[in-house]
């Protein structure tokens, strides 16, 4: 396989919200690849358009034939990800310019400047390597540190971490008649994710549900509230936190 270049991507995407749907994690990371990784001009027409480092110029209609599904499906999702500030839309009559927000966290160093020396035998070469906070999203106040570290002790330390068991998690109980139709249509996943952090309270004609945050508010809303509601045969009303 030829080497079309590289990201940066953090173990700590698993507790994103994005880990959980692999193919929105698949059109994330196809987003993340397509990034420029340093500025270029391209032509549309008769007009030069300037294309940023961290950008790419398509159409929705050019990412529902890459990834196959509807408009409404495509919009839905960039949707997704502008709202939680992974992504920057910028719409004209040619096309939508996507910018990934805070893309030198995928990609810090360019490619023309990574350069890699191979030890000889027998010879010990001492490097200082950068550990960096392990997210796979960015996040807020991102920091930094640089620290000196051998390629024995970086291995050993990720070998322990392949060790570790996953965390044991509680039995469900006490679910309402809603959580239970909820947990046979979606899965575990999707419930312990969406639903189970939110307050449920489930009367005979409808249903209150009290989201943690605005985000989870809109994800039930645009994801589970109609399909629910046809299952329940009961109105559903979502509130986000106060």
């Amino acid at each position: 396989m030829a080497d079309g270049g590289w990201i940066k991507l953090y173990r700590n995407i698993r507790e994103h919200w994005i880990w959980e749907d692999p193919v929105k994690l698949k059109w994330w990371l196809d987003i993340l690849l397509q990034a420029n990784h340093q500025d270029k001009t391209i032509n549309l027409g008769n007009e030069l358009l300037e294309i940023k480092r961290g950008s790419f110029h398509t159409s929705e209609l050019k990412l529902c034939d890459r990834w196959s599904v509807s408009k409404t499906t495509v919009r839905r999702f960039l949707s997704l990800l502008e709202n939680d500030s992974m992504i920057v839309l910028k719409k004209s009559k040619k096309g939508t310019t996507l910018e990934v927000c805070n893309y030198n966290d995928y990609q810090g160093i360019s490619e023309d400047e990574k350069t890699v020396e191979k030890p000889q035998k027998n010879h010990e070469v001492d490097h200082k390597s950068t550990i960096e906070e392990p997210y796979g999203i960015p996040q807020k106040n991102h920091t930094v540190y640089t620290n000196k570290n051998e390629k024995k002790d970086k291995n050993d330390k990720e070998g322990k971490e392949r060790e570790e068991e996953p965390p044991i998690l509680s039995p469900l109980s006490n679910l309402t008649q809603f959580e239970e139709v909820f947990l046979k249509q979606y899965g575990e996943t999707s419930y312990r994710t969406w639903l189970e952090p939110c307050e449920v309270k489930d009367t005979v004609k409808e249903v209150l549900i009290v989201a943690p945050s605005d985000f989870t508010k809109s994800i039930l809303e645009s994801r589970y509230k109609d399909g629910m509601e046809l299952l329940c045969k009961k109105k559903i009303e979502i509130k986000g936190s106060a």
